[in-house]
């Protein structure tokens, strides 16, 4: 064997190695951060309710909204405003302490449930008075 071919031999395994490094460092940047996307609408907790049970909530989905509204259900990993806008939070932030507290969040909504009329939002973020 030639050096040449020896050669070709490495170049030829360590190409697989360079194109997962490369793959992993884009798939990683292409993760998108909803806390810094601007919401499309900014209203009540009652208001946005309103919007999906009279069928005008369609253009809300997948985007970031920001909710103004109380809090009524508080569970370890999500809690709800106006009994129907279940917020899943973003990574690190503090879930309320109290029922009652009046909130401002910001966050993208994924779905409506028609039946049970409850919105559900995730990446949610508390929005600074």
């Amino acid at each position: 064997m030639t050096r040449g071919e020896m050669n070709w031999k490495i170049v030829r395994s360590v190409i697989p190695i360079i194109a997962m490094v490369f793959f992993v460092y884009y798939t990683k940047n292409l993760k998108t951060d909803y806390t810094k996307i601007e919401p499309i609408l900014q209203t009540s907790a009652h208001d946005v309710l309103w919007r999906f049970q009279m069928n005008e909530g369609e253009e809300l989905l997948y985007n970031v909204i920001q909710i103004n509204g109380n809090v009524t259900k508080i569970d370890s990993s999500e809690f709800t405003l106006h009994y129907k806008i279940i917020c899943l939070p973003y990574e690190g932030l503090m879930i309320p302490t109290k029922v009652g507290e009046e909130l401002i969040i910001k966050g993208r909504c994924i779905s409506y449930d028609p039946i049970t009329e409850r919105l559900q939002l995730d990446h949610v973020v508390r929005v600074k008075n």
